[in-house]
C-alpha cells in the first residue's frame, strides 16, 4: 500500500502557490460532468474499450438483461471470489455448480463443467462447433454467426445474456433454495428467455416459440 502510494506521489508534479484541486479522470480537462459519469458508468469510456459495451447496449433486450451483462463485463457480480476480495467471507469458495474450483467469474460462466454442458448444448441447438472463451468480453464477441448479418447477429448475442442470466439465476437458486444443478433446465430456460425478449423488442418477429425452440437459424434469417 505505501509503495503504491509513493508511485502516485511520485508521478505528479506539484506546483508551489496553487492550491490543491480534484481532478476527474473522466475528462481530459479534468472537470467533472454527470456526462462523463454516465459513460464511465456505462463503460463506454476508452480505457475499457468500447465496442464490446457498444453491442452490447444495441441487443434487443430488456435493461435488466443488459446491465448484467455489463456488470459480468467488468466482473462486478458477486461471486465468491468477490466477496472474499471485498471481506466477505461464505463458508465455503467452491462453485455451487461442480464443486471442483474456487467460484471466480470465469470459471463460474465459462469454464465449470456444468456452465460448459450449457453452452455444448447451444452450440448444438444452433449447428456450429467452436471453443469458448474464458474472459467475457471476448466470449461475448465471438459468440458470432459467421452467415448471418450484423443485424441478425446483435439478436443472436441475445442468447448470450439469457445463458449467462440462467446461469447465474441457477447458481442462486442453488445456494439460497436447495435447488438441484440441472444444465438442461439452465438452458431450456435460456431459449425461453431470448425468445420472450425478442417478441417484446422486436416488432417484425413473427415466429412462435416452437418454430424457435426448432430450428433457430431459420427464424435468425428472416429477421
Amino acid at each position: 500500500m505505501e509503495e503504491q502510494l509513493l508511485c502516485v506521489i511520485n508521478g505528479q508534479r506539484l506546483c508551489k502557490g496553487n492550491p490543491d484541486t480534484w481532478k476527474w479522470k473522466g475528462e481530459v480537462d479534468g472537470i467533472f460532468s454527470v456526462k462523463a459519469a454516465y459513460n464511465t458508468l456505462q463503460g463506454t469510456v476508452e480505457i475499457e474499450g468500447n465496442k464490446d459495451f457498444k453491442l452490447l447496449w444495441n441487443t434487443k433486450l430488456i435493461p435488466k438483461a443488459q446491465m448484467l451483462g455489463w456488470r459480468v463485463f467488468l466482473d462486478k457480480l458477486p461471486t465468491k471470489v468477490n466477496l472474499q476480495a471485498r471481506g466477505v467471507h461464505p463458508q465455503q469458495s467452491l462453485c455451487e455448480l461442480c464443486y471442483a474450483y474456487e467460484e471466480n467469474e470465469e470459471h463460474l460462466f465459462f469454464s465449470c463443467s456444468m456452465s460448459q454442458k450449457v453452452w455444448n448444448m447451444c452450440n448444438r441447438w444452433i449447428g456450429v462447433s467452436t471453443v469458448h472463451h474464458v474472459k467475457a468480453r471476448a466470449n461475448f464477441q465471438h459468440f458470432h454467426l459467421f452467415d448471418l448479418n450484423s443485424r441478425q447477429n446483435l439478436v443472436w448475442k441475445g442468447m448470450w445474456l439469457a445463458i449467462i442470466g440462467e446461469i447465474w439465476k441457477h447458481r442462486n437458486g442453488v445456494i439460497f433454495n436447495h435447488k438441484k444443478v440441472d444444465p438442461i433446465e439452465i438452458f431450456d430456460q435460456a431459449q425461453v428467455a431470448a425468445w420472450v425478449w425478442m417478441k417484446h423488442k422486436i416488432p417484425t418477429v413473427k415466429f412462435s416459440y416452437s418454430d424457435w425452440y426448432l430450428s433457430p437459424y431459420t427464424c435468425l434469417k428472416f429477421l
